[in-house]
């Protein structure tokens, strides 16, 4: 399984603290996967100390009696981890993202470097690190073109539009037929 990164991990603690806070049984292996070695350590502190306070105590009857003394079950103190672990989680969310960002950047920059001081005498060494990028993952999306698209596409449909309002009787009979027919292929072509 791949190593979850920062902006998979808040998802999955929140899933497993979901889990644990109706009951569910989770293993502890499941439990201290999403766990940094850190925060397993505090949750075992935590249990440690339950354990030292139930030499002392009795049992309590009432959960005012268990608030007062601090008596937890073995699921609360888990909960508690995960609820810390969430916060600490969230608390790094941008920085993790920008983490990540700098890594991918790095990569492309290396994979782009790589070809282009490697293309050979005769080809376009730009060309050639374009080519490596794209075949590495790393899409050059441009989002001034994207744009455009989107509003060149919508100047289309209105003009289109436009002309199917203007046409006459006739026209428009001949224009629902060719939709007709180009429908009819397409479904021939499934």
């Amino acid at each position: 399984m791949p190593k979850l990164n920062i902006t998979h991990l808040p998802a999955r603690l929140k899933e497993r603290l979901d889990k644990l806070e109706r009951g569910e049984e989770v293993a502890i292996k499941d439990i201290k996967a999403l766990l940094e070695d850190e925060q397993i350590e505090r949750m075992e502190l935590a249990w440690e100390e339950q354990v030292k306070l139930r030499k002392t105590h009795k049992r309590p009857k009432t959960k005012e009696e268990a608030d007062a003394i601090g008596w937890k079950t073995k699921l609360e103190v888990r909960i508690d981890a995960y609820r810390q672990a969430l916060e600490e989680t969230q608390d790094g969310l941008v920085s993790g993202i920008r983490k990540l960002q700098r890594q991918r950047e790095a990569k492309a920059a290396k994979i782009y470097l790589d070809a282009y001081f490697n293309a050979e005498d005769g080809t376009n060494k730009e060309s050639a690190g374009n080519i490596a990028l794209t075949r590495a993952g790393f899409n050059k999306s441009n989002p001034t073109i994207a744009n455009r698209n989107k509003k060149v596409l919508a100047i289309e449909g209105a003009l289109q539009e436009e002309l199917e309002r203007n046409l006459s009787k006739e026209e428009k009979e001949q224009l629902e037929i060719l939709k007709e027919h180009k429908q009819t292929l397409k479904k021939r072509k499934r």
